[in-house]
Formats: C-alpha cells, sequence, structure tokens
C-alpha cells in the first residue's frame, strides 16, 4: 500500500495570500490608481462594476484630482481652436438653422432615418418605430446634442448657482434653469451649445432615452426600440449607435474636443479614432460639413480633411 506523503505544514506567518484576495487587492490598487487619473480603467473593466460605484468612481475622481499637481492632472488637454464658429444667439435660431437650411432636402433623422415633414413631426412608420405611437414626444423631431451639453455645462458656475445672476431670472422672477442661465450669461458655453457641428435631427423618445449617456459597447444590457438599431443602457448609462452613424459621431466629439477644448480620456479616444477609421465621412456627412461651414465659418477638419487616425 502507497505511503501518503503530506507537505510539510507552514506556519500562519507564510500562508500564502488567497487568490481571491489577490484579485480583491488588484482591483483595489487599479481604483485607486483610476481615481487619481494616474491610469485610466479600461471600458471592459468599468463596464463589470454596477453603475453606481462606476458614477462613485467618476465623482470621487474629480474631487481628488484638483488637490494633484498639473503634471498629475492634466495628461491630455486640448488646444482650442484659434477662431471660434459664429454660431447662432439662442437656441430657437440654431433649431431653426439646423431644420431650415443643413436638413432641409434630408429630412430623416440621425439614428433611426425617420421621416419627418415640415412640422417636424415624425412619420414613425417610415422607420419601423410603430410600437411608440403611444409615445407623445416619439411623434416629434428634436435637436439632438451627440456631446452632451451637461458634460460641458455642468461644472459651469451658472449651471450650478443660477439664482447668483441677475441675469438669469424671468420677467415673473423665476430663476431660470442653469442650462438656460449658462446661455445667457457664458459666450463659450453658448457657441459650444448652439454649435450645429454637435446638433442632429432625432425622434424625440430616442433623444429623451438616450439623455446625456457615454458611447460606446452595450452588450446584451441595451434596450431596442422597434427597427431602430440604436441600443441604450440605462444599466450602464451607455448608448450604442449603428454602424451608420458611428464615424460622424466619433468625428463630432473630437470636434467638440479641439474646438473648445473639451477632454476626453484615453480609452474614449481610442474608441472614436477607432470609429472614425472604420466608417469615413460618406457624400452626405461632407455636405452638411460645406453647409454648416457656410454658416458658421468654421469646418469640421476630421470630416473635410479625413485621414486614418491611430
Amino acid at each position: 500500500m502507497a505511503r501518503r506523503h503530506s507537505s510539510p505544514r507552514k506556519s500562519a506567518g507564510s500562508r500564502p495570500v488567497p487568490r481571491r484576495s489577490r484579485f480583491w487587492l488588484l482591483g483595489a490598487v487599479l481604483a485607486c490608481t483610476s481615481l487619481l487619473g494616474v491610469f485610466q480603467m479600461p471600458h471592459w473593466a468599468l463596464d463589470l462594476l454596477p453603475p453606481e460605484l462606476r458614477q462613485g468612481i467618476h465623482q470621487t475622481r474629480g474631487m481628488v484630482q484638483p488637490l494633484l499637481p498639473d503634471a498629475w492632472r492634466y495628461r491630455h488637454e486640448p488646444v482650442p481652436a484659434e477662431v471660434l464658429p459664429v454660431t447662432a444667439a439662442n437656441w430657437s435660431l440654431a433649431r431653426r438653422a439646423l431644420y431650415e437650411r443643413v436638413h432641409a432636402d434630408r429630412p430623416h433623422t440621425f439614428y433611426c432615418g425617420c421621416r419627418y415633414d415640415g412640422d417636424l413631426r415624425v412619420d414613425l412608420g417610415s422607420c419601423g418605430l410603430e410600437s411608440l405611437v403611444t409615445e407623445s414626444r416619439a411623434l416629434r423631431v428634436e435637436a439632438e446634442h451627440v456631446f452632451p451639453a451637461s458634460w460641458f455645462g455642468q461644472s459651469r458656475r451658472c449651471w450650478q448657482e443660477p439664482e447668483r445672476y441677475e441675469a438669469c431670472r424671468s420677467a415673473s422672477g423665476r430663476t431660470l434653469s442653469g442650462r438656460e442661465c449658462c446661455q445667457r450669461v457664458d459666450p463659450g458655453f453658448l457657441a459650444a451649445h448652439n454649435d450645429l457641428h454637435n446638433l442632429y435631427p432625432s425622434v424625440g423618445y430616442i433623444n429623451g432615452r438616450r439623455s446625456n449617456y457615454d458611447w460606446g459597447r452595450v452588450f446584451w444590457f441595451g434596450d431596442r426600440y422597434g427597427d431602430c438599431e440604436i441600443r441604450i443602457s440605462r444599466w450602464l448609462r451607455r448608448a450604442e449607435p449603428p454602424d451608420a452613424a458611428k464615424g460622424s459621431i466619433a468625428r463630432t466629439m473630437l470636434y467638440m474636443r479641439d474646438t473648445y477644448g473639451f477632454r476626453l480620456s484615453r480609452w474614449d479616444e481610442r474608441r472614436y479614432y477607432a470609429w472614425n477609421n472604420q466608417y469615413p465621412p460618406d457624400a452626405w456627412e461632407l455636405e452638411r460639413n460645406l453647409r454648416i461651414k457656410a454658416i458658421q465659418g468654421l469646418g469640421n477638419v476630421y470630416v473635410e480633411s479625413w485621414r486614418m487616425l491611430p
């Protein structure tokens, strides 16, 4: 009968760290370095976190990074263009220019390709969205900000404390919303908010569902809407656009970054570079850019001088 050899018992002090504890320790290190901005956690890793924890990481990073040296905080700071576009003086004029001058002969929504009429009423049957006929917001077209306005507005004082501005009171004495206030008192916000390069006609219901979510993959978490190929995940707070829109979205996000100095994470930049390379501008995107350039005086260089990005 073979003898069973037992390995010598190790003392408590030399007991190896359990494998599960090693993973938790590695996760803690990555999370801490991500908070400090030293390391950007990849999206696939963030996807595994619940939205509350992921949002907490972003919020904590926003509080911690201002305390760090500039060399740590600003790994990437885009240089704004020397000449900003001449955008509409108010939101009503921006919407009017979008519908009547840019898309006058192309009345189709961006994500779903729905037709709409001169009164901005959506033909849901033209794009397989009949299931949304009971949703009043689905029956109208709205101007969608591809780069969400809240991203470049919520850190501004006019957005956070509109009650501090005398100009941000209506005739009846009501305090305006942060968005409305910034349009009145912040020229930089107004220019970015009304920039036609960042505005696209969208089914109102889809615009509302997308909210201010980031762009990216939603895997199996995304909701579908009829035959429209956009998928939106409230759990991940992310939207995955149809392939036909990915290139335009990428070039819009990069344009907003460069023109107004808005920052994107390195992972977001890589995603937009990949989309730009995979989906070059088509004839309509080139024509749309020319029309907007004629109105605002500045085109999107990523469209008019398209090239493969690293």
